[in-house]
């Protein structure tokens, strides 16, 4: 296939923030294919074939580099050389490795090709099978195939191909409604299948049916005798939160996801934990599925109701969770992965002060609120970050960190503060109360995304050079004012931008920079900033 058919991203390290742009090329290339519907499965295996080579690629990097050094070689050191390369990898990340990659040109290309049969494809540097991925199950339930590439004369390099493994697939089944039948035939062969337990309690709590599949999840015997062991199995809590509360309490009587532990009978110490549903219907009949999750020996941590708990809790914590770090942990989880990993992007850091808050609260603190003048000021600031596409990063006292992927949603988000900054003030000074002006800093560079603490208490943030300058350059800003890097102004597409008003650049000197840093003023074309 012609080279200008074919849109390729290089990588060398997925520290790099590449997911986003692999994700953009390769949903025109399913829909020319016809098969937008697989976007999310084929981004699973793109994801699994991209995590091995480059793993495969360090390896051989890492491999090269100890026999370089320290004289190791492979054949005969191979279980050493694995557990060095996983203790460097563990403790210093991917980085010196990708280094060693990119300075070699040695890089994994994929590829999504313009025309053909193929979807995309992977070229890795080294040796490597696809078939080492652990997605081969979902490639043919999918009814796509890996197809080798063949290599050109004494190249090490191999490439697979991702392609429909049948002729036309296009052809997607169409799907039909089922009849109440065959919906109940389903749900039938289901409960059957996955040994879902039933049983109907009256409103008193009374077991007044049970099935025969609930009775041996708890190994007891199939008879009606066994009911009263059953009912003296089923904790208090299950009754009181559950027949006496949630079939009582929530619309249509419904409850889901329930979970409650109980002790098999006849075994010492091993319990089943089930999950469970159902509804208190119109006579006050209380229907319940039962699922089991797991059979247990001794204690464990998952007790009673602790998907309810755990959702609770969940829904007091989240404000609390970076936003950022929930989107990702949500991203994460779709890749099939258990952890954030530290990402390299380019991104703008925006660091907004209330200026002269510490003073503002010595000689403000009996005649009103503190806590709700900063978080009236931090609700607007927080909101400009969201409407510009930004994520706050931290809040610390009276300032605000956030980022942004674009340089312009940086200023724009900045003009919209002053903005609300301005309205504020406005009603303070009709109220006779002091007026608190915003300071604000923005610089635009790369940065390392990633993991900061202890296992304890973590922070997935942004660090590196750039974070420090654009808290130098907010600290130097004028109040009321909005000062960028030249180099976030260099990054702004000015033509495509021309509501944005930059001012004549200056030099400020800032801590830990020994030449002086060229900045500017900007605003809306309407509002220009007074330079210095």
């Amino acid at each position: 296939m012609n080279d200008s058919a074919v849109h390729t991203t290089s990588v060398t390290s997925l520290e790099h923030s590449i997911w986003p742009g692999l994700k953009a090329e390769l949903e025109p290339s399913l829909q020319r294919l016809g098969l937008s519907r697989l976007a999310i499965p084929v981004m699973l295996l793109l994801h699994d074939a991209v995590d091995l080579a480059v793993r495969a690629m360090h390896f051989d990097a890492f491999r090269r580099l100890a026999e370089d050094e320290f004289g190791m070689l492979a054949g005969d050191n191979a279980a050493d050389l694995e557990a060095l390369f996983n203790a460097e990898v563990g403790e210093h990340g991917s980085q010196n490795i990708a280094q060693y990659c990119k300075e070699n040109a040695q890089q994994v290309v994929v590829g999504f090709p313009q025309q053909g049969g193929d979807i995309l494809s992977v070229t890795v540097p080294v040796a490597w099978d696809v078939s080492q991925c652990g997605t081969q199950g979902l490639v043919d339930a999918l009814g796509l195939r890996w197809r080798q590439l063949p290599p050109q004369q004494g190249s090490t390099v191999c490439s697979y191909a991702l392609q429909p493994a049948v002729p036309d697939p296009s052809s997607a089944r169409k799907g039909v409604l089922l009849d109440d039948a065959d919906s109940r035939n389903s749900m039938q062969h289901i409960c059957d299948k996955l040994g879902y337990g039933l049983i109907r309690f009256s409103s008193a709590g009374e077991v007044i049916a049970v099935s025969r599949a609930m009775l041996d999840s708890l190994r007891l015997p199939a008879e009606a005798t066994a009911i009263g062991d059953l009912c003296t199995a089923i904790p208090f809590n299950f009754y009181n939160d559950v027949i006496w509360g949630l079939a009582l309490s929530s619309k249509g009587g419904v409850f889901e996801n329930y979970r409650t532990r109980v002790y098999l009978h006849g075994e010492a110490g091993v319990t089943a934990l089930f999950n469970v549903s159902g509804y208190r219907d119109h006579d006050a009949t209380i229907h319940s599925l039962w699922q089991i999750v797991s059979l247990d020996e001794g204690t464990t941590h998952l007790g009673e109701g602790s998907i309810l708990s755990e959702a609770r809790i969940h829904n007091i914590t989240r404000n609390y969770v970076p936003q950022m770090v929930e989107e990702k942990a949500r991203e994460a989880v779709k890749l099939g992965k258990s952890k954030l990993i530290n990402e390299e992007c380019e991104i703008a850091v925006l660091f907004c002060d209330i200026v002269g808050f510490t003073s503002f609260v010595e000689s403000n603190a009996s005649s009103e609120s503190i806590i709700n003048t900063l978080n009236t000021i931090l609700r607007r600031v927080s909101g400009s970050v969201r409407r510009h596409r930004g994520y706050i990063d931290k809040f610390m006292g009276d300032s605000v960190m956030a980022i942004f992927m674009e340089p312009a949603d940086a200023i724009a988000a900045a003009i919209d503060m002053q903005k609300h900054a301005a309205d504020i003030n406005g009603l303070r000074s009709r109220a006779g109360q002091d007026s608190l002006s915003l300071r604000i800093g923005i610089h635009w560079g790369e940065v390392v995304i990633g993991n900061v603490g202890t296992p304890e208490r973590l922070d997935w943030t942004a660090i590196g050079d750039v974070v420090n300058t654009a808290s130098r350059i907010e600290k130097n800003c004028n109040p009321g004012a909005i000062l960028v890097s030249q180099t976030l102004k260099d990054a702004v597409d000015v033509a495509q931008h021309p509501e944005l008003a930059f001012g004549e650049l200056f030099t400020i000197h800032v801590k830990g920079k020994r030449q002086g840093l060229s900045v500017c003023h900007v605003a809306a074309t309407e509002i220009k900033t007074n330079e210095r």
